[in-house]
């Protein structure tokens, strides 16, 4: 579970010697998403809902002449998941990082004995208790955490020499790996989402006194089934792939309205219905070569064939990327990031709906990212 809330207000006021102009706008950004998930014998069940929005409201006044210009905005998005499948995904992140901590403390000679298979999964479960412990003061979590992993080591026997490099091997491994969240297992599904968005927008000015309206709405509902698979092959690598076939409708509906003194003097109307069928692939191969860099190389595609009223045909979307997440420091990181990306008879869809042209793209891009 997640959730947000922004809030802004801004007011402002303007003297150019000829008129004197006021401003005043506030928006408003929440955001909640939950998914629940229920094991069986190893069968699940799955609901959930993302709720977001913008609302946001605008005034000008001109002091001067009787002339106010408002503006209101809202943009809603409503989804809700459900699903069943079998199979279960774990996060093996905590255990990477013991395997990790167990190597570092063999080199630094903190540890001299070979832990069994069991002893490494207890050290694992020490540090998923640690992180998943609540404890609010950050200074007493840190405590928290490196005590409750030293205190495995030392009921256990494990640890010849509790020294500065032992304490510094704790620290550096429990609260500076950067690694990404790692999956573990296999999952096949069968997902329902049917969601709801709208954009409305409503401008007005009193002098004279004009207003537009537009909206703009979509009902959307999509069935898919695949599977999933997550592979760590070692501390080292890991391999993701998966696939699913889907099937989506789409409709959606355009008003944009204009007024003259309270009368409607245009209106413009527009529906747009898109039923797709399709296929979605996707691999990834990531590289962990130690606590501190990752590299990443992935394709994700989707094909099949759509309607769009009267056009149909096929549709397809594939993007093949590389990624390097190069540690330099513990403020200063390089990262690179390069790849392709194609796309046919795809749509977009946010204030309106627009077919986007057929594209091949070449990218690459490199940077340094410090953290002052």
């Amino acid at each position: 579970t997640s959730a947000s809330l922004y809030a802004s207000f801004f007011r402002a006021k303007s003297d150019n010697h000829q008129n004197i102009s006021t401003s005043r706008s506030f928006s408003t950004t929440p955001y909640f998403a939950a998914l629940n998930k229920w094991f069986g014998k190893n069968i699940f069940t799955e609901l959930g809902a993302t709720i977001s929005g913008n609302f946001s409201t605008g005034k000008n006044v001109a002091l001067n002449t009787p002339d106010i210009g408002k503006n209101k905005q809202a943009q809603y998005s409503i989804t809700i998941n459900t699903g069943i499948g079998k199979g279960r995904l774990e996060n093996v992140t905590d255990m990477q990082n013991a395997l990790w901590l167990y190597k570092e403390l063999q080199s630094v000679k903190s540890i001299t004995t070979n832990l069994s298979d069991d002893e490494l999964n207890e050290l694992g479960m020490a540090i998923t208790k640690g992180n998943n412990t609540r404890v609010l003061d950050a200074r007493k979590r840190v405590q928290f955490l490196l005590g409750t992993v030293d205190n495995y080591f030392q009921q256990k026997g494990l640890i010849n020499k509790t020294d500065i490099t032992y304490f510094s091997s704790l620290n550096d491994i429990l609260f500076f790996a950067f690694n990404n969240p790692r999956l573990a297992g296999t999952e096949k599904f069968i997902r329902f989402a049917p969601a709801i968005t709208g954009w409305n927008n409503d401008q007005s000015q009193t002098n004279p006194d004009n207003k537009f309206e537009y909206r703009f709405s979509t009902q959307s509902a999509t069935v898919s089934a695949g599977f999933g698979k997550y592979i760590p092959a070692n501390i080292v690598h890991q391999n993701n792939y998966g696939a699913s076939v889907k099937l989506s409708f789409i409709a959606t509906d355009l008003t944009n309205r204009f007024f003259n003194n309270g009368v409607v003097t245009n209106e413009a109307k527009g529906k747009t219905d898109i039923k797709q069928a399709g296929v979605n692939l996707f691999y990834q191969h990531a590289i962990y070569p130690n606590t501190r860099t990752t590299i990443s190389i992935g394709l994700q595609s989707e094909m099949g064939y759509q309607e769009a009223d009267t056009q149909k045909g096929f549709y397809g979307s594939a993007n093949l990327s590389g990624n390097v997440n190069y540690f330099i420091s513990y403020r200063t990181r390089l990262t690179c990031n390069a790849g392709a990306s194609y796309q046919k008879n795809n749509y977009a869809i946010y204030q309106d709906v627009a077919l986007l042209p057929n594209t091949i793209q070449l990218y690459a891009n490199a940077g340094v990212e410090i953290n002052l």
